[in-house]
């Protein structure tokens, strides 16, 4: 199953779309970029950008941020669920049922939006 993802992309202001950070004293790197490219030192020239990655065109926080909830949020439910689920059977819960209709509906209700074919984004 393959899933097309998009992203929008928009000029760097940061490098002016260089992809070289030269924002810094007297040309050189800035500490963000310097910090971002893990050196140490205060002065060094001709790094790549530590906000567009040395692209010369950055994707917005928000936007990447977007992408990547609803994947996270549903990997912090089901793993939880199995394991709760799993923990019932060892230990010989007298709610096992309970335990497992309820997360069998939670998984079931996330497995089902990952991998219907119906994606109406």
């Amino acid at each position: 199953m393959h899933q097309e993802t998009t992203s929008n992309l928009y000029p760097c202001a940061h490098c002016n779309e260089s992809g070289t950070c030269t924002t810094g004293i007297e040309g050189s790197s800035c500490y963000l970029c310097i910090k971002r490219n893990e050196l140490r030192g205060k002065r060094h020239s001709g790094l790549a950008c530590g906000i567009c990655g040395g692209l010369g065109k950055a994707e917005p926080f928000t936007e990447r941020m977007n992408k990547r909830i609803k994947p996270m949020l549903s990997i912090f439910i089901v793993i939880p669920l199995i394991v709760i689920v799993g923990a019932a059977l060892f230990l010989n819960s007298p709610f096992f049922s309970e335990v497992l209709a309820f997360s069998s509906a939670l998984i079931g209700a996330v497995i089902g939006f990952y991998f219907s074919n119906n994606k109406n984004q």
